[in-house]
């Protein structure tokens, strides 16, 4: 038995911001279970990362559910839904409009630039990232003169809705490329801007800085080399001190007396034969 696709709950047209998400849902009654399919302007719409189906677990089918993320422009338009089986294909007729809108913001740099520090010759790439609606003039100065487009510095901007991203990239960096770096973002809702400074190192002073470096290094390892030396030799003194006990010490003193005792006889021994011939005369 074959019922009629019924809507309980109809389908409505919605009305959401730029970039937001817009659900369209709906209750329907039908027998058997029905495969729905969705048109954007007569085009079958297909899933991907912008555009998600709900499919029913138990039937496997798309039941009336759609969800497109991140809206755009283009999005508004007329969504058609449809209902078809492997026999039959009704088509509902339900003309779906959504109407995109967006607040109008100043620029705001979610991202700003960077102090950077490169070497003579090298590239060195500046970024930035900003929000603002309707998209914004971006500006670009070094030292407070506007870059003009060149081969060798050049400037990118990329947008997504109100999401933009700005880069300044500057092949082979000369000396003359070093200081003080602008972004200027501008709209009919305000302005924004965000500086930062460019150091440029020419290779002759690196090659200085590295030998002076290397000079330090090298004295600073002799004065560790010769701290320890010193060390060293404190500690031998220190050891050469203690060598030995009181006892020892104690022992060589008791010899030393014993031995001048000693030495005092044959003294007087000597002297008495002189003694005895000066009675005699």
């Amino acid at each position: 038995m074959t019922q009629k696709p019924i809507f309980i709950q109809p389908l409505s047209s919605c009305t959401v911001a730029h970039g937001a998400v817009a659900r369209f849902h709906a209750l329907v009654s039908g027998t058997p279970p029905l495969h729905l399919d969705w048109f954007h302007n007569q085009d079958p719409v297909q899933p991907d990362k912008n555009v998600v189906f709900h499919f029913d677990e138990a039937s496997g089918r798309r039941p009336a559910d759609l969800l497109l993320l991140f809206t755009e422009t283009q999005s508004g338009a007329e969504l058609r839904a449809a209902f078809s089986d492997t026999e039959d294909f009704v088509d509902l007729g339900l003309a779906l409009s959504i109407s995109s809108w967006t607040e109008n913001m100043k620029p705001s740099f979610t991202k700003k630039l960077k102090l950077q520090s490169v070497l003579e010759g090298e590239p060195v790439e500046m970024r930035c990232k900003l929000t603002a609606f309707p998209p914004p003039t971006v500006l670009w100065f070094h030292n407070n003169r506007s870059i003009p487009k060149e081969r060798r510095r050049r400037i990118y901007t990329n947008s997504s809705m109100h999401m933009h991203t700005t880069a300044l990239v500057i092949s082979g960096v000369k000396e003359k490329d070093s200081g003080s770096y602008k972004v200027m973002a501008l709209n009919s809702e305000g302005s924004a801007e965000s500086t930062a400074s460019l150091l440029v190192s020419l290779r002759e002073e690196q090659s200085a800085n590295y030998l002076n470096l290397a000079r330090l290094t090298h004295k600073a390892h002799e004065h560790v080399n010769t701290t320890a030396e010193q060390r060293k030799e404190q500690k031998f003194r220190v050891e050469l001190r203690c060598v030995g006990s009181p006892f020892d010490k104690m022992s060589k003193a008791h010899r030393g007396k014993a031995r001048s005792k000693h030495a005092l006889v044959p003294s007087t021994t000597r002297s008495e034969p002189n003694s005895a011939l000066f009675k005699r005369q």
